[in-house]
Formats: C-alpha cells, structure tokens, sequence
C-alpha cells in the first residue's frame, strides 16, 4: 500500500506566489467592497421621494349622515391614492427604470417644509378638501351652507413676485387695509382697489395659529392671464374655515389618507349618499381632481400613478382634471375608459353617459 501524502510542518504549498496572492486578495476586496456599496445603496436615504401607483377605494360606509335620510350605495364612487416615500439609492435607481414610478426631489414635492411640515399640511388638505365637498355637495341639492372663514393662509408662492420678498408659507393673511378676510375667496378681490401697481397694507399672522400680527406692505403687479387683475404673487392660497354652518352632519372618513386630490370624489359620494338608487347606476368608476366651492375641479399630479392603480383594480371609467387627461390615457392606453371634466357638473354629465342615474339627484336639486 503507497502511503498517504502528506505535507511536512513548515512546507511550503505551491500557491502562485506573490502575483498569485495579489489576485486572490484584490478579487477578495472587490467582492468586499461590492457587497458593502450594495448594502449601503440599500440601506442609506437620499433627498429623493418615490410616487408609486396607490389603491382606488370606494366611498360606501366612509361618509356618515346624521340628521338626514341617508342611502348607502353598493357601487359607490372610488377615490385615488399615490404611494409616496423617501427612498434609498438603490430604490431610487430601481424607480428611474420603472415606468410605473416617478422619482422627484424631496424639494420639489415639500418645498421648504420638513417631512413633519409636509405630513401636518398634508392632512389639513384633507380636511379642507372634506369641508368643501360637503359644502359644494348640499348647495347641489339646494340647501344653505353659511361658512365663515378667519383668513387666508399662504401655501404656495410664486417667484420673483412682491409675495416672495415679504410673505412666508404658512402665514395667514387676516386683513387686507384693515377689513378682515372672513369669507372664502376674500384676498383677490379686496387686492383690486387701485389695479395692478397700488399698494396695499396685509395684516399677516405669523407664525399660525398664533396672536402675533405683523403689517406686511405690499405693491400688487398685473396677472400673467390678466394684464388688469393685481396680484401679489401667491401661487397657492388655501381659506382656513372655522365655521361651516350645514343643515345636517356629514362626515368623511378616509384614515390617514392626506392631500387634497379627492375632493371630487367626496362631492360625488355625498351626493350619492343624500340621493336614492345609484349614481354610478352599478358601474366601477374611479375619480381624482381637486374640488373648489364654485364646483370648479383642479388638478394635484400623480394621475399616471393612479390610473395604473385604477387599472390594476378593474376599474371601467376613470374621471380626471383636463389637465391630467394626456398622462392618464398614456399611463392606461384603452384598459380604462378616462374622461376629462373641468367642473362638477361635467363629472355629473359624464356618468350620465357612461350609464349613470343621475336622474334622482337633479330631482332633489330641484
């Protein structure tokens, strides 16, 4: 029998030699140093938010009514989300490359305000989007909806403007020249007096929520889309309601869903709701748009991000802002019937004729 080999204490093994260890040893930190940038892309946030598409949930057992005849539907209208989030590196480079998500600056979408600032005013979108809906709601069905406000507050502002200089967000104009803004959409038109180029005196509360009061003057400039309008530049202006004083209780319930973007939805699901039968006469239909008190329906973003949730959920008809039409219909090409409507009384037309019953609703109208 040959005898086993066996290696003698102190030998040397055949390894290559210095070259040969100096591949093995760069091969090892390459593959070092992959798996740790891997972990790190995986595991560090960047100042990058992910909108990636959301769920459409139907407004059925969310509104409440209390001092009324209420009329809960089957097939209730659906209101949309987006799923937003701060992202790492390698989620941000996996959403670049999925056309299902958009990944934009955190500046972008919160401006100047923190997460936390962005979250808080998020949420009061909401609820000033609920407040509105309701109001515009039962003003369609005739009755008389009082609603005071105590100013303005400012959420957007536009560059390069008299606002930019002076003006803060979140600050809260109560009075222009001394008359106080307590009812909605006051600010335009006490700016007036004087056209484009007068001055006037913003009675501001800064910050809000607070009895602290500052004089801001400012001088107005013609509108972009109005050569004879004055503005100070505020891009964004939301009424901050104290008092609505309704016939009856309606209330919203969406979680913590925040923004402003369903605002159509809820007037169409209060209206339901206060109507016998169904407004969406059995059909899935799905809605996005802002809603102001004149009934006028406002864009938000993220229609593309929705619609793709509108389709994944079988959804037939999807109601949009005009202004979102183009990035819906390419989001979904022909899986989903998308219909532009500026107002509510185009949103009530366009369920009509994709088989809706409206019929109970203008009855109760009048």
């Amino acid at each position: 029998m040959l005898p086993l080999a066996t290696e003698r204490p102190g030998a040397r093994r055949d390894d290559g030699g210095p070259v040969g260890r100096r591949l093995r040893w760069g091969l090892g930190a390459g593959i070092a140093l992959l798996v740790s940038t891997v972990i790190g892309a995986s595991l560090v946030q960047i100042p990058y938010l992910a909108y990636s598409p959301g769920s459409a949930t139907p407004l059925g057992r969310q509104v409440t009514v209390r001092g009324a005849t209420a009329y809960l539907p089957e097939h209730p209208v659906a209101f949309t989300t987006v799923r937003a989030g701060r992202t790492t590196v390698l989620e941000a480079l996996t959403g670049w490359l999925d056309d299902q998500v958009d990944v934009v600056p955190v500046q972008a979408a919160n401006g100047d305000r923190s997460d936390a600032e962005a979250r808080r005013y998020n949420a009061q979108l909401m609820d000033t989007s609920k407040l509105t809906a309701i109001a515009v709601a039962l003003r369609r069905l005739g009755h008389t909806v009082t609603i005071r406000t105590t100013g303005s507050v400012v959420r957007q502002i536009a560059p390069d403007t008299p606002a930019a200089k002076d003006l803060r967000l979140d600050d809260v104009i109560v009075a222009v020249d001394g008359e106080l803004l307590d009812e909605p959409d006051q600010l335009g038109t006490l700016l007036q007096p004087g056209g484009p180029g007068a001055s006037h005196t913003l009675t501001v509360e800064r910050p809000a929520g607070s009895s602290r009061r500052i004089e801001v003057e400012l001088e107005t400039v013609a509108a972009p889309a109005d050569p004879e309008r004055a503005v100070v530049g505020i891009a964004e202006l939301e009424d901050r309601f104290v008092d609505f004083d309704l016939p009856f209780d309606v209330d919203i319930d969406t979680g913590d869903v925040g923004g402003p973007s369903a605002g159509l939805a809820f007037t169409l699901a209060v209206l339901d709701a206060l109507t016998p039968g169904e407004l969406t006469g059995g059909h899935r239909i799905a809605v996005t748009g802002t809603i102001a008190l004149d009934g006028t329906v406002g864009p938000v973003g993220g229609g593309a991000q929705k619609a793709f949730g509108v389709r994944d959920a079988g959804y037939e008809v999807f109601l949009v802002p005009p202004a979102e039409l183009a990035e819906v219909t390419d989001a979904v090409g022909e899986r989903v019937r998308v219909i532009a409507v500026a107002s509510l009384e185009e949103a009530l037309s366009a369920i009509d004729s994709v088989g809706g019953d409206v019929a109970p609703l203008r009855r109760a109208a009048g």
